[in-house]
């Protein structure tokens, strides 16, 4: 079979043709490929700085090994400039090792990289929170529950603004301070109901209700309830129950749960107690 000269310049537009499609199709799917590559990249970055941030644990450590870890977290952001990743690890560093300023910088730097980052949020938070800005550490942490709604610790770290500084939040955001104390009473449940095991949000949880005005004395002993159930000082929450029960007049309830009491320095307010059921 004899090819002619027009059927091999249509053979080479079609060759030159499916080349270039080739090209389109497979782009994203390259530079996909080396954009994971570079995060992995700058993780494994990370790690190694870490790892070498962790010989500064050892009060021995001399300020010139000090200063060259923190040189190693400063060569990883120029390497990297448009990391957040990247930009978080300096900043906790820094954050750790006294200096403050510079942390929020780069904490800034990374929020400008991406508004919704959680991580960064949560740390302008606490950072905001230390330095006494207290309207602006309540709306970091909101911006990290925004970005991560399962993430327990934001819950519980905006649960705690709410209800310590309520009444700066309320001066602040123009509301009642009660309308502060339920958003506060909210965090703390979603902190509880995302980490059912962790004893510190179900404690916090179920203590708010004792602050709030008309408080759901109900909900509050299913949450002791749920606090006595985990890992935690039984006797304590043996008088939590009491005390809710004494709140919603169960006279026998409350009894029986002084009655388990078996600590001898709750003795006094259970006593108390116990004089308040009898008199219902």
């Amino acid at each position: 079979m004899i090819i002619s000269d027009r059927d091999r310049t249509n053979w080479s537009k079609c060759k030159r043709a499916a080349a270039t499609l080739f090209i389109l199709l497979f782009a994203p799917v390259i530079a996909r490929a080396e954009s994971i590559g570079a995060r992995a990249k700058t993780w494994i970055e990370i790690k190694a700085a870490d790892k070498a941030a962790e010989m500064l644990a050892n009060p021995n450590v001399t300020g010139k090994e000090r200063l060259r870890v923190e040189q190693i977290y400063y060569q990883l952001v120029r390497d990297n400039p448009q990391s957040v990743p990247a930009q978080n690890a300096l900043a906790a560093f820094l954050w750790n090792n006294g200096k403050a300023e510079a942390a929020v910088e780069h904490w800034r730097t990374a929020q400008r990289l991406d508004p919704a980052n959680a991580e960064t949020a949560n740390s302008l938070g606490e950072a905001y929170l230390g330095a006494g800005r207290v309207p602006d550490a309540a709306q970091q942490f909101l911006v990290a529950i925004h970005s991560e709604v399962a993430n327990p610790l934001y819950h519980f770290n905006l649960g705690n603004v709410e209800f310590v500084l309520r009444h700066d939040l309320a001066a602040a955001w123009k509301i009642d301070s009660a309308e502060v104390l339920q958003r506060a009473l909210f965090q703390f449940r979603e902190a509880s109901r995302l980490a059912p095991m962790n004893a510190e949000y179900a404690r916090a949880y179920a203590e708010t209700f004792y602050g709030m005005p008309n408080p759901d004395w109900k909900e509050a002993q299913v949450a002791w309830q749920h606090y006595l159930e985990l890992p935690t000082n039984r006797n304590f929450a043996y008088l939590q129950l009491a005390r809710v029960s004494l709140k919603r007049h169960k006279k026998a309830e409350a009894l029986s749960f002084l009655d388990k009491i078996s600590n001898p320095s709750y003795s006094e307010i259970k006593e108390k107690l116990r004089k308040q059921a009898k008199a219902l």
